[in-house]
């Protein structure tokens, strides 16, 4: 039965990539763009149609058209509008040659780089099937909890009690295509979208090579391999998260604007302007591409010598409609566009200054310092920071000056809750950036190797300033696979030694990114491919699919639940919100007096039941003896209770 339920998936996921291809397919033939290879047009037919695919769901979804029905509707229209050019994709033999070199060129040794990168995908591919688990805590929080939370209400709808609900959600609209498609039996065809974006990356970065003179082949491969490489975008790639969506549609607009100056047609620039407002509309980072697209614009056509003035115009407004959806949507409801940032300038909704300044905190707290010791530090830690042992820069050298009362030394130092090898950017870029760097001041830098360059060091200075945490690198990290594949084409057959030296290695790194890959599918391979039982591995593992179990089976359908220290909803098939302070204001702790003042709070937004978990809520905190008030007055009654977890119900007759 499981392994039927993985194949429906796939088929149900091909089924969609099959029609993002073809709408995407159709909206490029539009354009109608001379001299594309069969590999550009597969690469923006698929960052298109997903664009297309993904907006539609959000029309969908405020008109308040949240079902299968009309999802395999829309599914056979895109068929219907780009069956033909599908087709013509498949068979047509007049596509030019994307390079001038071909497979045959390749030495064995980049062949067997390809070779790995086939695996490395398949193996990514396959591991899209385990169910979101304890590792995949965003997943679980909201990047899939609010799709379902919409597929539940049947549209796109407010929800108050999470800030991450208002955050752009362009990629999360084909998540909750994919939940609803299983009608929330499964979330692999959400999680298999986002590697869909993996792969989206690596073509992108093998296409670049269309792009420098000469059309390098070698570049575009080891563009692709070296990003593949990365340990974290592999762990990106089988679970759903957006950041691999920002970094592939940050990666086509880049690579647009590239093509635009290699052949100089302003519908290049209107495609370039489409997905950078597609970027800012997976993640606010991506808003950063929007001044870029205006300055690399105007800086390609003054080197080229042309003025498509009403192009870039055109660029511009298409790159702001876009995204403006979701800023849009978010004043009308918070009064904030970038809710819950800009609290200063703007306000927001459930919201506080004091909430503000705490999430500013905490986003700011990963990673080390802003000063020279951690800027110098930083390729080592970025390369191998597992080996650190959780110790930041300044400790590390001795030099920490909370070193004995640091109270956050769990976050201290890492670029993520956890410093584990597959959370990492491997070894592969440290490695090669002295080669880039020795390339390029032997020979310059042509403009589309500079363009991502730039655009890679802007982004690396908004991380270093303000999040240093490294999957909010990643777009950046794509830019740098394109200087280190330009470097390793230009110094690769230059002599003896240094190609050795040069493949050798790429080949080590690779091989260490397949260690990693294979250390972290080792123990989730049985679930993926069905030989352990989804809910077996799920009890194991993530302890809120016990809470979950118990609330789904026993409590009423009705019911609403108030979670404290909960935050992982995606498996309950109740309405919660998150009732915690730090979250939002629906309930004003700061006026309650007591336990009844509480419990009247509960009342009014209708809460029937509460879940707490005593490992995040101290016992002895306020709400804490309040509880306990509340059991003892009859006012609360406990129902259910595991380990740290404790369900507790309202008692609708209280005690006089």
């Amino acid at each position: 039965m499981v392994l039927v339920q993985r194949l429906v998936d796939f088929a149900l996921f091909v089924l969609c990539v099959l029609a993002i291809v073809s709408v995407g397919a159709a909206a490029l033939r539009r354009l109608a763009l001379f001299g594309l290879s069969r590999l550009e047009q597969v690469t923006l037919s698929l960052g298109l149609g997903a664009l297309v695919v993904a907006y539609s769901i959000l029309l969908f979804g405020f008109l308040g058209w949240l079902h299968r029905t009309v999802f395999y509707l829309w599914l056979g229209f895109c068929y219907a509008v780009g069956a033909t050019e599908l087709v013509r994709l498949w068979r047509a033999k007049h596509f030019p040659p994307p390079f001038s070199e071909a497979w045959g060129d390749l030495t064995r040794t980049e062949r067997c780089w390809v070779w790995w990168l086939v695996a490395l995908n398949l193996l990514a591919m396959v591991l899209c099937f385990v169910p979101p688990w304890q590792f995949e805590w965003d997943s679980l929080s909201y990047h899939l909890a609010v799709p379902k939370l919409y597929w539940m209400e049947g549209r796109i709808h407010y929800i108050a009690f999470s800030h991450h609900a208002q955050f752009p959600m362009t990629a999360q609209m084909l998540y909750l295509l994919g939940l609803g498609l299983t009608n929330l039996k499964s979330a692999a065809v959400a999680k298999l979208f986002h590697w869909l974006f993996f792969v989206l990356c690596q073509l992108t970065l093998l296409s670049w090579g269309v792009a420098v003179s000469g059309r390098s082949f070698q570049l575009g491969i080891t563009a692709a391999v070296l990003f593949a490489s990365l340990p974290l975008a592999f762990t990106e790639a089988v679970t759903a998260y957006v950041d691999l969506a920002t970094t592939a549609f940050g990666l086509l607009c880049l690579f647009c604007l590239c093509r635009y100056h290699h052949q100089p047609d302003g519908r290049w620039l209107l495609l370039s302007g489409l997905f950078a407002g597609a970027t800012a509309g997976t993640k606010y980072t991506g808003l950063l591409l929007l001044p870029l697209l205006v300055l690399f614009s105007l800086w390609a056509m003054k080197r080229i010598g042309e003025r498509h003035w009403f192009a870039l115009v055109v660029s511009a407004l298409a790159a702001l409609a876009i995204a403006a959806p979701w800023y849009v949507k978010n004043w009308l409801w918070t009064k904030n566009p970038v809710f819950p940032f800009a609290y200063g300038i703007f306000g927001g909704r459930n919201w506080s200054a004091e909430m503000a300044l705490t999430y500013t905190l905490s986003n700011r707290e990963f990673g080390g310092s802003r000063d020279l010791l951690a800027l110098l530090s930083l390729p080592f830690n970025l390369s191998l920071n597992e080996v650190r042992f959780g110790r930041c820069a300044r400790e590390w050298m001795g030099r920490c000056p909370q070193r004995r009362t640091c109270r956050m030394r769990w976050k201290c130092g890492k670029f993520d809750n956890q410093d584990v090898p597959s959370l990492t950017i491997g070894i592969l870029p440290l490695a090669l950036a002295p080669t880039a760097i020795v390339a390029a001041i032997g020979e310059g830098i042509p403009f589309a190797v500079t363009l991502p360059t730039l655009t890679m060091l802007a982004w690396f200075v908004w991380w270093f300033w303000e999040v240093q945490y490294l999957r909010y690198l990643l777009p950046a990290l794509g830019c740098l696979a394109v200087l280190l594949g330009w470097g390793v084409s230009r110094l690769v057959g230059r002599g003896l030694l240094t190609t050795v030296i040069v493949r050798v290695t790429i080949t080590v790194g690779l091989g260490y990114a397949l260690l990693v890959a294979v250390w972290q599918a080792a123990p989730l391979l049985p679930v993926a491919i069905g030989l352990v039982p989804d809910e077996e591995f799920l009890r194991e593992t993530t302890p809120i699919y016990r809470v979950a179990e118990f609330v789904n089976s026993a409590l009423p359908r009705r019911s609403v639940i108030a979670t404290y220290g909960v935050p992982l909803g995606y498996y309950f098939e109740r309405r919660y919100f998150w009732a915690d302070s730090g979250h939002n204001r629906l309930i004003r702790y700061e006026r309650l007096q007591g336990v009844r003042d509480l419990v009247r709070e509960w009342e009014r937004l209708q809460v029937s039941h509460v879940i707490i978990d005593w490992a995040f809520v101290p016992r002895e905190s306020e709400l804490g003896r309040w509880i306990e008030e509340g059991k003892a007055q009859g006012l609360v009654e406990t129902v259910w209770e595991e380990g740290s977890r404790e369900v507790l119900e309202v008692a609708r007759r209280r005690k006089p």
